[in-house]
């Protein structure tokens, strides 16, 4: 089975991980719009797309566990503090090809990483969002703000997809939706057009993987039917097929996940796919996506 996760940050990490389990091939559509931390100050200082995420994605899909380890290294001090070591490595790799795809494409070798990850696209991209009726520009702001958001766009409105990216959505048995940040990760994957069309076209079953816990700023007081219509308002109205809850719901936090009849006709699968710390368990998240081939 060909399976394709779409998102960002730890939890596409956590849905890569759980593919691992049961796909024969795997590739990852990853979120280029973070301006924080060591990928901002890189896509500043060097021009290049934020390379955090993917760092991330690469090392869920590691065999080489000695050398993932030293891609998540995080410098503690110098002119190099809160750099980590994949991050600059795959900014070298961009100098060096003059490809950010390519760079990325040859970090996942050197891991003998198990399935491609691919950026969204390797235009350089800044994530604009409406909240309380103001806009919010970067990343990082549009996360922390204050208030329910509205709708989110990047800026260019239209950057061009990454091609193979494209290909292995169109391909893919199944396409995975997360989980992570709603807007600031998976959203922001998905506002990129052909990334949105290739997922509003595939054959593939498409997945989306609800969190299992609310983050604040950024969805605090939605429910689970309520980050389903974000996402669909975004992507489109068919642009899913299932949708994965936690349940029961986290003590902490957890995310409510209300009646069937809230998910707009959709075929819904409750299970408990978390772990002690709440997170999704890529053991458990992996015996869910198994049986929706």
């Amino acid at each position: 089975m060909k399976v394709v996760g779409i998102g960002g940050g730890h939890g596409l990490a956590a849905t890569l991980e759980a593919a691992r389990r049961y796909a024969d091939e795997i590739s990852a559509v990853v979120t280029v719009a973070d301006d924080g931390g060591s990928s901002g100050r890189l896509t500043r200082e060097l021009g290049i797309p934020p390379p955090g995420d993917i760092r991330n994605c690469l090392v869920a899909l590691a065999n080489e566990r000695e050398l993932a380890a030293l891609y998540q290294h995080r410098f503690q001090q110098g002119a190099l503090t809160g750099h980590t070591v994949g991050n600059l490595l795959i900014a070298a790799l961009t100098e060096m090809t003059g490809d950010f795809a390519q760079a990325v494409h040859r970090a996942g070798r050197l891991l003998e990483a198990e399935g491609r990850v691919y950026p969204a696209t390797s235009s350089l991209v800044n994530l604009h969002a409406l909240i309380g009726g103001e806009e919010v520009r970067g990343q990082v702001a549009v996360a922390q703000a204050k208030g329910p958001v509205e709708a989110v766009y990047l800026e260019p409105s239209a950057p061009e997809a990454h091609p193979e990216a494209v290909e292995a959505i169109c391909e893919a048995d199944q396409i995975v939706l997360g989980p992570g940040s709603l807007f600031t990760s998976l959203i922001a994957t998905l506002l990129v057009p052909g990334i949105r069309k290739a997922l509003q076209e595939t054959k593939g079953r498409r997945v989306f993987v609800c969190n299992t816990r609310a983050q604040k700023g950024e969805t605090e007081g939605l429910d689970a039917a309520a980050h389903l219509g974000a996402l669909l308002a975004h992507a489109g109205a068919f642009s899913v097929d299932v949708v994965v809850v936690q349940d029961p719901v986290l003590a902490t936090d957890g995310i409510a996940t209300g009646s069937d009849s809230d998910f707009e006709g959709l075929t819904v699968i409750r299970a408990d796919v978390a772990s002690p710390s709440g997170d999704h368990d890529p053991d458990r998240l992996a015996d869910v996506l198994v049986t929706l081939s």
